[in-house]
């Protein structure tokens, strides 16, 4: 074979990752591995699959037979589900570890990899991965059931960098695309090294519908008693509740707790880990209780 050199994309921004994979593939699909195929492969059946524990060396082969094309030397993947579904079977991202074995194993395989993850703040994160659950078999009754078992010390971008270290890993904000679209879509094509993407391509990404929860995920974040995951909450509120009249500005123990969760979260990460024009993408300029104009008032409560 004579593959040299793998671009893997993977989206952990779970609402418009599916689009945007789509949207990769369809922009080039000369120079892209089809994910369908991709993921119906021998490779995937095997990296899927607890039950077994392959060695590095047998992933990198079968993952160089399910990407394989005659005479091309650099191969392009976008596949959400390389690190697979976010808060399943008792972890965060159960399928890194592997992800990095099979990093590990194209490197030894003379192969250069590099990565790229897309994600996005981790309470816009949470609340997606609560209202996509509803849909599901397991679906929770409600968001503090969802958010107790979610919610532990591998909930962090940080760990997951950390676990990607040696991964050659880019990584970037999906926010991004409703400020700095063309900036994002230029990141996506210098990892890739083609000319790929306009900013209105990824614009079109997040035009994808999605369930409107109303004001009934409210009377849940509410009764979250963990203070770090109820100041996360703040910003969901912000996003899916925009509706209602002024209320009262939050409290000053609240304010606190959200900025220094907050600050000491998703924002260092930002400063140590994205591009340098997404490096203040979190920072707020407003005061938490002007940016959160709305109170969980008792009539939605």
């Amino acid at each position: 074979m004579l593959m040299k050199k793998v671009l893997i994309h993977i989206g952990a921004h779970t609402t418009g990752s599916t689009a945007l994979q789509q949207q990769l593939y369809a922009k080039d699909p000369e120079r892209f591995v089809d994910p369908a195929h991709f993921e119906n492969s021998r490779f995937m059946k095997l990296y899927e699959d607890r039950l077994v524990k392959p060695k590095a060396s047998q992933l990198a082969e079968l993952f160089q037979e399910a990407v394989y094309r005659p005479d091309m030397e650099t191969y392009r993947l976008s596949c959400e589900r390389l690190m697979g579904r976010p808060f399943q079977k008792g972890g965060f991202y159960q399928h890194l570890k592997r992800y990095v074995q099979l990093v590990e194993g194209l490197q030894r395989a003379d192969v250069s990899v590099r990565t790229l993850v897309v994600l996005r703040e981790r309470t816009d994160f949470l609340i997606s991965c609560f209202l996509q659950s509803q849909t599901g078999y397991a679906s929770r009754n409600n968001f503090h059931e969802f958010a107790n078992l979610a919610v532990t010390d591998a909930f962090s971008w940080q760990a997951i960098a950390d676990q990607l270290d040696n991964a050659g890993t880019t990584f970037l904000p999906w926010e991004a695309v409703e400020t700095k679209a063309s900036e994002l879509a230029g990141q996506f094509n210098k990892f890739f090294e083609l000319k790929l993407l306009g900013g209105e391509d990824l614009t079109e990404c997040t035009e994808q519908p999605h369930p409107d929860p109303g004001l009934s995920v409210i009377q849940h974040l509410v009764k979250i008693e963990d203070e770090g995951l109820r100041a996360h909450l703040m910003k969901c509120a912000a996003e899916y509740c925009r509706q209602g009249d002024r209320a009262a500005v939050i409290s000053e123990d609240l304010e606190g707790i959200y900025r220094r969760h907050f600050l000491e979260g998703d924002i260092a990460f930002a400063k140590a880990n994205y591009p340098s024009p997404f490096r203040k993408i979190y920072s707020q300029t407003k005061s938490v209780a002007e940016q959160f104009w709305f109170a969980f008032a008792t009539d939605d409560a």
